[in-house]
């Protein structure tokens, strides 16, 4: 500074003036080198050390070190201890109190520069780990962040009025319930995401329901605060992490990690086409090589007990075959035989209640695949197949009069009624 202020005494400046603005000029000058300095160290470390290290063997700690930017703060810090030698340097002697004033700058910019680091930490920490779907981190590191930048302003703060810490922590009883307005969502959202993340209730990745919130897609991020959920749609929804633990969601994790995925439909019988089989229909279905030994050994089994029975005359008097459970027979034959069926799973074909859209009947199984478009390609094969054979058992599915269907039923009355009226 003394140099700069010589130079400005030898430019007939006035001395106030002089005075001022070397002091100026040398803050801004000091300004600059602690500027320069930690430039240069970051760009040394970026370019050469972590490049030549971590580039070609530890990839990953590469991109998360780029990322996090973490030897930029290292190199602020650096700078803060050149910063602390170079005050006597710019304010000796006379411009001590200037200096004084300088050190405190410096030690705050010191206990900033700390905070930085441990939030660069911070975010390296979420960057190398928040993908991960078996260590959902990312808000737990946030609360974290969040306490540290908070106790560490609290501090600086003390620092600078001459107060000690504790002075502000218990000052902070007295604004307690303004806090809980302040920073209700997060301390909600704290408590969710820890909830979540110690009962491993929700990973990165799993396909979650909440039709509250209109989701049904991957999970893709989880923060502090929210779930964002990518619905199938590429929309994306945001969750509050708090809704998760008071309300109600579907995962199906548990299906992705079994896998199998469920079949549960079922085909509605026109009641109107079941009836007993009779011997045509019988050896018809016989040539079916599915239902070849249902059909032998059944036959077999009714024969025996219709003798024993002496059942000749009413066929409702003895045990017959109908043509309905033996198309439930063969649903369960075919399901058997498909390879894309899960063979350790409950497979069944069961009758549910009879209503209004004829008898239901429900097809049960598992595929043993979970990867959707497989999924629906394979249930579609199979249903496709059931329903086209469906006519072999002279059985039809319900299904409600269309248009066409009174458009040709009108029709087919027309030409009576048109006689009729010319009879008349």
């Amino acid at each position: 500074m003394k140099p700069i202020f010589n130079l400005l005494e030898y430019l007939q400046v006035s001395e106030f003036w002089a005075l001022l603005l070397a002091k100026l000029i040398s803050l801004a000058i000091f300004i600059f080198l602690i500027w320069l300095a930690g430039y240069i160290f970051r760009l040394f470390t970026e370019k050469y050390l972590i490049d030549r290290i971590f580039k070609g063997r530890f990839k990953k700690w590469h991109t998360a070190l780029q990322k996090g930017n973490f030897f930029a703060a290292i190199g602020y810090f650096l700078a803060g201890i050149l910063a602390q030698y170079a005050v006597d340097f710019f304010f000796p002697g006379e411009y001590a109190r200037f200096a004084s004033f300088g050190v405190k700058v410096v030690n705050v910019y010191f206990q900033i520069c700390v905070i930085i680091i441990i939030n660069k930490v911070i975010d390296i920490i979420i960057s190398f780990y928040g993908n991960n779907p078996k260590l959902p981190v990312k808000g737990l590191m946030q609360a974290i962040k969040i306490v540290i930048n908070f106790l560490g302003g609290l501090v600086i703060l003390a620092w600078m009025l001459g107060k000690e810490p504790l002075f502000f922590i218990s000052a902070l009883g007295l604004a307690a319930s303004v806090l809980m307005l302040v920073f209700k969502d997060p301390i909600l959202g704290l408590t969710a995401s820890f909830q979540l993340s110690f009962n491993d209730m929700l990973r990165i990745g799993d396909w979650i329901e909440m039709p509250k919130h209109g989701a049904d897609g991957d999970v893709i991020d989880i923060s502090l605060t929210s779930v964002r959920v990518q619905n199938w749609d590429k929309t994306i929804v945001s969750i509050p992490a708090y809704d998760l633990i008071s309300s109600s969601f579907k995962n199906w994790r548990g299906m992705s990690d079994s896998g199998g995925r469920r079949i549960k439909r079922a085909i509605n019988i026109d009641v109107q086409t079941i009836k007993f089989m009779d011997e045509d229909l019988f050896n018809r279905l016989k040539k079916i090589e599915l239902l070849k030994e249902y059909l032998t050994k059944k036959g077999q089994e009714i024969a025996s007990f219709n003798e024993t029975c002496n059942v000749k005359e009413s066929m409702v008097n003895g045990r017959h075959l109908t043509n309905v459970g033996t198309f439930r027979a063969y649903c369960e034959a075919y399901i058997g035989s498909r390879d894309y069926i899960h063979k350790t799973y409950t497979s069944m074909v069961r009758q549910l209640e009879p209503g209004s859209q004829g008898l239901p009947l429900e097809i049960y199984c598992f595929t043993n695949t979970t990867a959707w478009v497989a999924y629906e390609a394979h249930m579609s094969d199979l249903f496709d197949h059931l329903f086209a054979v469906m006519k072999d058992f002279d059985l039809m599915p319900f299904q409600n009069p269309s248009s066409g269907d009174i458009r040709n039923l009108s029709l087919k009355a027309l030409p009576s009624a048109v006689a009729g009226s010319e009879n008349k």
